[in-house]
């Protein structure tokens, strides 16, 4: 019994020292952060959960999101309203010090793919905020001023992309940085009449210079890509594509912000999901010169309840080889008003309204209204 004694309580001071160890390297982790027992890697798991009731005035073929280009120009009428919960989001961040500097990993997904299943939105690996390989925010883009509506959507003619990348930083002082990356290029355009296929000869190339201040931040941006189609009889038909975005948020009052962005460019349409390059009066591929102008404002009425309003225009120099049903025209207005009733939740509801005009003057109109609940557990 005596020996057993001296086990056990060699045992338990064994085991208060380990719990002790593990206390003390856990008190240097920052709140919402683990630490993986026996490493130096610091793990985050969140995301949120978000329920989204819409109604829709006006046909839009797209129910999920309000996405100005899906709005029909035929005339045709209807009403409908659906729930759903596939913005829902789920993520893992790891950061893990190493003798050449933090190492930080991440992944994210939301239920956005087909039939609602999970899909991934970013995934990479960054070596000390230098080195980011992996699939994230275009470099092009400027996601820092990314409109909080209710809509997943955002505006059409907008720089809003995920791109697979290679991205290179360098920062001049705690408020300027130059990025530089080569990224994954879309070949989205109008397809010529002689049979063949879209190739993408070169990655695009994106820059950004960003200064940040107290008073908020302005980014400059530009990107430079190139498309091919390949006859199948033979030859080719390349296209050089290039764009520039200036974009920043103007901070006011105690929590209230202006948010602007300018895009401009002859292909500008690979940066937000549209068509970079139609025909022209020969049959031949030519760049499509796209210009938005994005514009918006959030103002806290009291610190619980605020409100977001955001306009965005686009138009486009069409070809002359386009369809008359392509786009000529787009607007997107959005207004909401949200509670947030704790720190990590809110609901609220917001007006959406769209309008699409074809090169042929054919025009349609939508009109939404969400309801939109959401938790954030991270």
């Amino acid at each position: 019994m005596k020996y057993l004694i001296i086990l056990l309580g060699g045992l338990f001071v064994s085991i208060a020292s380990t719990a002790q160890d593990a206390s003390d390297e856990q008190a240097d982790v920052p709140p919402g952060w683990w630490l993986i027992p026996k490493t130096k890697t610091q793990m985050k798991i969140g995301g949120y959960v978000k329920l989204d009731l819409i109604h829709d005035f006006n046909p839009i073929g797209s129910p999920d999101y309000f996405d100005v280009s899906k709005i029909p120009t035929d005339g045709s009428e209807g009403k409908s309203t659906h729930l759903h919960a596939k913005e829902t989001r789920l993520f893992l961040d790891t950061r893990t010090q190493t003798q050449i500097g933090e190492i930080r990993t991440y992944v994210e997904g939301d239920f956005y793919g087909s039939g609602g299943a999970f899909r991934l939105r970013h995934a990479f690996v960054d070596i000390n905020d230098k080195w980011l390989a992996g699939q994230w925010w275009s470099n092009f883009m400027d996601e820092s001023m990314i409109p909080a509506t209710l809509d997943f959507e955002k505006p059409g003619a907008y720089a809003f992309a995920r791109h697979a990348m290679f991205r290179w930083k360098q920062k001049f002082s705690n408020d300027a940085y130059l990025a530089i990356a080569v990224e994954e290029p879309s070949v989205l355009a109008q397809t010529p009449s002689q049979p063949g296929s879209f190739e993408s000869p070169l990655p695009d190339i994106t820059a950004r210079y960003r200064i940040t201040k107290g008073w908020g931040h302005v980014q400059l941006s530009a990107f430079a890509g190139a498309l091919r189609y390949r006859f199948t009889a033979g030859g080719t038909d390349d296209v050089s594509l290039f764009g520039g975005n200036l974009s920043g948020q103007v901070k006011f009052l105690k929590k209230d912000y202006l948010i602007y962005q300018i895009v401009y460019g002859p292909g500008i349409g690979r940066m937000r999901g549209g068509l970079s390059a139609g025909l022209d009066a020969n049959g031949n591929l030519e760049a499509l010169t796209d210009m938005g102008i994005t514009l918006g404002v959030q103002h806290f009425w009291i610190p619980s309840l605020s409100t977001l309003v955001v306009y965005n225009q686009g138009g486009l120099d069409n070809t002359a080889g386009q369809p008359g049903s392509d786009i000529y025209r787009v607007n997107y207005i959005a207004a909401n008003l949200i509670w947030h009733f704790t720190d990590r939740a809110f609901a609220g509801v917001e007006y959406l309204h769209g309008t699409r005009e074809n090169i042929n003057q054919q025009r349609g109109d939508a009109n939404r209204i969400q309801f939109s609940v959401k938790y954030a557990f991270n």
